[in-house]
């Protein structure tokens, strides 16, 4: 599957098969096949949200450049093949596409769509009952829907009337319900779906039977502001334009003008034209020419009620630094007595402000920079849930939202008070605390407030102030015991937050604060798997876990080996599996660390149960081993009992016969102990030519002449021979 995954070698790969291949050879064309279908399923694995693939009509209705993922070329390539490929052999071509799985979310759905619209290739009858037969969820998927609807486009007027029929009642029906939809929601949504498919086809030419169409034009009648352009947009591939969106900050229109005219002609200048590069922004020139005066117009319109939010963050953000101090207080004392609503239309560029300047606003005047901080706050706060909200939205694919915690410390850090928490914190006085200096109790308060915030204002304080225990817990040990350790309880109201800002800062635990940790750690792996969550932290936890066994197991906060034992039993294998990944850094990156940490932990603790040696934990191992150089032999000896044979559609050997810097391939420098690695983890049977294994073996065979005889090579040329 290489071709799909890197630009240089896909491109180079399609060229080299355009410029050689004139008719396709079969094979050719099935080996693109399988690498697709291998690529979609590694994709579903690791649970790719968004991959967008080209459109398989690259000149048709298309507005702007290619804008699709260049992993996707070699969809690109596979069109073209089996255009070349129904010219040539239609009934390998039709054998093809019978294997093609429909439900698909990557590459296939589009490509049976599009195959369906060749008229030599299926009769109009069939391209009907196959439309009919589509499950909802592909009739009305929007990552295909401009296949579908230019396939009826064009057959649409050689279906036989009665499957017309059908397919127009189908349309005129319009989607489920999705869960995501409320029922208020549904009915106008379902509408517009219908008159986005329905009414492209009419502009086109595709007739519907008289009611259905009097259907249509009432259903379009009720959606609010339609226009023919939203079918169009259905299957419009909107790409990228040449040019770039730039900002003209000249500010000539407004500068001459008096205070009180400011504002107006600036608002008149705000919006670009359609179609402009170029946005106008005179008052974000005036801040920088002269902020005494676009502060003045500012106060000018704020006496009629008017705070426009674009000039206000235009202030915010490009008040000068080289101005004069009444100035400066004149402009924080305005901030100060901002009204709550205009504080909730500013929250993110103000919180953000704030956190970036609040030290040296300090230095300057810090009774002044606590009333500008506490009327933000008590803006944000008195705004709702809302108003508390992070900055990042949620993530969908296909129209649907994919299910993801939002109390993490991602949100945080995107979020207003997530914002203001990390101001407090650089407002701690000094440069760097000494250990026991305290967090000052005009800061713990604020926080202790913000704990209490509405919706997720408090998960991103939480999550803020966890991301820095280690930090807190050296600073304030005695705050952080008896009131942020409660919080990490796996029962607590706040716990999520706070586990998942601690796990965020990624810093192991500092050894008092892991001992007061350690009964809560050795319990939060399957915890923390179980968070729906927008990172892996379990293995943060796990690593941690393994830095107190192999470092710290005779401490106070170490762990034991029945312990370290036991949360591995607890792991998922995903888990474990990352953890042999971060064995092999250990083994690395510390002197003596094969030998001296991983092999004897392996051997130690490593839970030998059968239920925990799975193809994709034989692959975990090999990728360890082939990292071990010169200790290949002794590590090995360790992993061999963990191992079991597999068939895998990965390349686990591939760096065992290429060279790694300046060392020998490990083939070469360990011959015998490679060859009973392949002869562990290679099956008595495989059903599909191996990959690496012929390579592997004629190095073993060059290496060390005298085990062409060993049963085991013997047995693994014999594979290679048959398959």
């Amino acid at each position: 599957c290489r071709p799909l995954t890197s630009r240089k070698d896909s491109s180079n790969w399609k060229r080299q098969v355009s410029r050689k291949l004139g008719a396709p050879h079969p094979q050719v064309f099935a080996l693109l096949q399988e690498a697709m279908m291998a690529a979609s399923g590694m994709l579903s694995d690791i649970g790719t949200t968004y991959f967008v693939t080209p459109t398989c009509y690259p000149d048709r209705e298309v507005d702007g450049e290619d804008r699709h993922n260049e992993a996707a070329d070699a969809m690109k390539l596979f069109v073209e093949l089996f255009e070349r490929l129904i010219q040539v052999t239609p009934d390998v071509a039709l054998g093809h596409f019978l294997t093609w799985p429909i439900e698909d979310q990557f590459f296939f759905k589009k490509l049976v769509l599009y195959a369906l619209s060749k008229e030599d290739f299926f009769a109009p009858e069939e391209v009907g009952q196959r439309v009919l037969a589509l499950s909802q969820d592909t009739f009305w998927d929007t990552d295909v829907a401009r296949e579908l609807v230019f396939l009826l486009v064009d057959r649409w007027s050689t279906i036989p009337e009665p499957l017309r029929h059908q397919l127009g009642e189908r349309i005129l029906v319009g989607p489920d319900q999705e869960s995501y939809w409320s029922d208020d929601v549904y009915p106008s949504r379902r509408d517009e779906f219908i008159a986005r498919y329905a009414r492209y086809l009419e502009m086109q030419g595709c007739e519907l039977a008289a009611d259905q169409s009097k259907r249509l034009a009432a259903i379009i009648n009720s959606i609010e502001n339609w226009s023919d352009g939203w079918a169009t947009s259905t299957v419009t591939e909107n790409g990228s334009h040449v040019g770039w969106v730039g900002t003209d900050e000249t500010p000539d229109s407004v500068v001459d003008l008096a205070v009180d005219e400011i504002i107006p002609r600036a608002k008149e200048d705000l919006q670009r034209d359609f179609g402009s590069f170029t946005e106008k922004r005179p008052f974000t020139g005036l801040v920088k020419a002269n902020p005494r005066k676009a502060l003045s117009a500012l106060l000018v319109a704020a006496r009629a009620k008017d705070y426009p939010q674009a000039f206000w963050s235009a202030m915010i953000n490009e008040f000068p630094e080289d101005i004069s101090p009444r100035l400066r207080r004149v402009f924080l004392h305005r901030l100060s007595r901002l009204p709550h609503a205009v504080i909730v239309e500013l929250r993110h560029t103000i919180c953000r402000w704030l956190e970036q300047n609040i030290t040296k606003l300090i230095e300057f005047d810090d009774e002044l920079i606590w009333a500008v901080f506490d009327n933000v706050v008590d803006g944000v706060v008195n705004g709702g849930n809302n108003a508390t909200e992070s900055g990042i939205g949620e993530i969908s694919r296909g129209g649907e939202v994919i299910p993801q915690s939002r109390r993490t410390y991602q949100h945080a850090i995107n979020g207003p008070l997530g914002m203001c928490a990390e101001a407090l914190f650089h407002a701690v006085p000094g440069e760097k605390q000494e250990q026991n200096s305290l967090i000052p109790d005009y800061i713990k308060n604020r926080i202790e407030r913000l704990f209490a915030s509405p919706g997720e204002g408090s998960d991103h304080v939480v999550s803020i102030t966890f991301s820095k225990l280690n930090w807190l817990m050296y600073v304030d040990a005695e705050w952080v015991e008896y009131r942020l350790v409660p919080m990490l309880a796996f029962e607590h109201p706040a716990a999520e937050p706070a586990w998942n800002g601690f796990l965020c800062s990624s810093r192991v635990p500092w050894s008092p604060l892991a001992v007061l940790i350690k009964s809560f750690l050795l319990q939060a792996v399957p915890w923390v798997e179980n968070q729906t969550w927008d990172r892996d932290l379990a293995k943060v936890v796990a690593q941690w876990l393994g830095f107190m066994y192999l470092f710290k197991r005779d401490e106070d906060d170490g762990v034991s080996k029945q312990q370290m034992r036991h949360a591995l039993r607890d792991m998922s294998g995903d888990t474990r599996n990352q953890f042999i990944w971060w064995l092999g850094k250990v083994g690395q990156k510390n002197d003596d660390g094969w030998e001296g940490l991983v092999a004897p932990f392996l051997n130690e603790v490593w839970p030998r149960e059968q239920i925990y040696r799975t193809t994709s934990s034989v692959e975990a191992w090999i990728s360890m081993l082939d990292d071990t150089g010169a200790s290949f032999p002794v590590v090995y000896a360790a992993v061999k009992r963990f191992l079991v044979p597999v068939e895998t559609d990965r390349h686990p050997f591939y760096r065992f016969t290429r060279e790694i810097g300046e060392d020998e391939p490990i083939t070469v420098q360990f011959p015998e102990e490679t060859l009973d690695l392949l002869d562990a983890v290679t099956p008595r049977v495989l059903s599909r030519p191996p990959y690496e294994l012929p390579k592997i073996l004629m190095l073993v065979a060059e290496t060390s002449p005298d085990l062409r005889t060993d049963h085991r090579y013997v047995r693994l040329m014999d594979l290679v021979e048959n398959s």
